[in-house]
């Protein structure tokens, strides 16, 4: 399958990002998402709790539309992230892990690890989740499910 066919979105989107470190894994990741849109950098010189939660807010109040968030295994921004309410983070080292947070889980933020990841599959793994734009509409019972996991005000 060509490059053309996992561009998913007709317009741009802003896409917080965020990381604890700089390397060419992170470079990779961030000149890919400027082709899909704006990149919003959240917290660049901030440890990664501050990082992942940045990113998470970022997403939840509407300043971006999608989080990506990397640090040594990716598993510390996610776990921050996913402390905002409203944010699905997940982490994942494949492509395919990342369609699945998607399709099945409708993932809005992608933690990446930036130390055990080569620049190319990290790219191909946020291609993939970019190139699903839609979750699966079988899966919208247990998505909304989630909301009712988080803290706070009894949804019903």
């Amino acid at each position: 399958m060509g490059r053309a066919a996992y561009r998913p979105y007709a317009g741009r989107v802003r896409i917080a990002f965020g990381a604890d470190d700089d390397n060419e894994v992170t470079r990779a990741v961030v000149g890919y998402l400027s082709e899909l849109g704006e990149v919003v950098r959240v917290g660049a010189a901030e440890p990664w709790p501050e990082i992942g939660a940045g990113v998470g807010r970022a997403v939840v109040e509407g300043r971006a539309d999608y989080g990506v968030v990397m640090c040594w295994t990716g598993t510390g921004t996610a776990i921050a992230a996913n402390k905002v309410p409203g944010v699905r983070a997940a982490l994942a080292w494949e492509p395919w892990i990342a369609t699945g947070a998607r399709l099945w889980n409708d993932a809005n933020v992608l933690a990446l690890s930036l130390k055990r990841l080569a620049p190319d599959v990290a790219v191909e793994v946020a291609r993939a989740f970019f190139a699903t734009p839609q979750p699966d509409p079988d899966e919208a019972g247990n998505i909304a499910r989630l909301s009712t996991l988080e803290p706070g005000p009894d949804p019903a």
